[in-house]
């Protein structure tokens, strides 16, 4: 599978896992990377610590960057601007997966959330790319939430990629500086579980769900106005979080 990630990396450390996760996979192409959201530069610069693949920052991110690397499918783990500029220009690839939205109202980071980030912070892009992509499947974070690695599982990834350790800490102490209780500030791995629903690995259950959007990026089923997406709606947490664990060390080793 010939891949196009687009990410928000720099901010969470879930996306640079996500992004390891593709280096490592056997049956991903990883062809290209773009940053979406605030200084998207600096998030290049990150993205291009972690892997090969061309990296493009957002605001030079052009329709012919996505066609020229014959991507067969497009992953997105931040908010949806680059997508829903990438759709209207018809450049999507057939296959598209977000993480993003929150379909079951969900407890996290110490709040029961009804808006999930990516799509509260582009809600009108978030409403665009529901609403007009085709071949559409949708990881949502009140499935994500349940990836929470164990310690052991932490400590594997980081023997593998040391410079996540200092990630995990940054953003552990950034959220108990917020407020955030410890067992809340734990970190998750949103993103890597849509790496392996998109990729097709055995560890998630789909049904598809009419779906609209809101004006402030709230997801609402609706069966008479709704588009109908796949929506990822079960994970088998152990299998999940083993194969994560593998597949960032066999980044590790690909990049030797």
């Amino acid at each position: 599978m010939r891949l196009w990630i687009d990410t928000d990396v720099g901010t969470n450390p879930d996306d640079a896992v996500a992004l390891l996760c593709a280096a490592g996979h056997r049956d991903v192409d990883l062809v290209g990377v773009s940053t979406v959201d605030g200084d998207t530069e600096w998030r290049a610069e990150i993205a291009r610590t972690f892997v090969d693949a061309p990296v493009v920052p957002g605001a030079r991110l052009a329709a012919r960057d996505v066609a020229a690397s014959q991507a067969e499918a497009f992953l997105a783990i931040g908010p949806l601007e680059n997508v829903a500029r990438l759709l209207a220009a018809g450049a999507l690839p057939a296959y598209v997966c977000v993480m993003g939205g929150v379909v079951e109202p969900v407890h996290h980071r110490g709040t029961v959330r009804h808006v999930e980030h990516n799509f509260g912070s582009e809600p009108a892009a978030a409403r665009a790319v529901i609403g007009d992509t085709p071949g559409l499947l949708l990881c949502p974070l009140d499935v994500t939430v349940r990836m929470r690695p164990s310690a052991g599982d932490l400590r594997a990834i980081v023997e593998a990629v040391p410079v996540l350790g200092p990630m995990f800490d940054d953003w552990r102490a950034r959220q108990r500086a917020a407020g955030v209780t410890d067992d809340d500030a734990a970190v998750r791995l949103h993103d890597p579980l849509a790496l392996l629903a998109l990729a097709g690995e055995p560890v998630v259950t789909t049904e598809p769900r009419p779906l609209t959007v809101d004006e402030g990026g709230r997801v609402d089923e609706d069966a008479g106005r709704g588009r109908v997406v796949d929506v990822v709606n079960d994970v088998d947490v152990v299998r999940a979080m083993e194969r994560i664990v593998e597949l960032v060390a066999l980044s590790n080793r690909r990049g030797q």
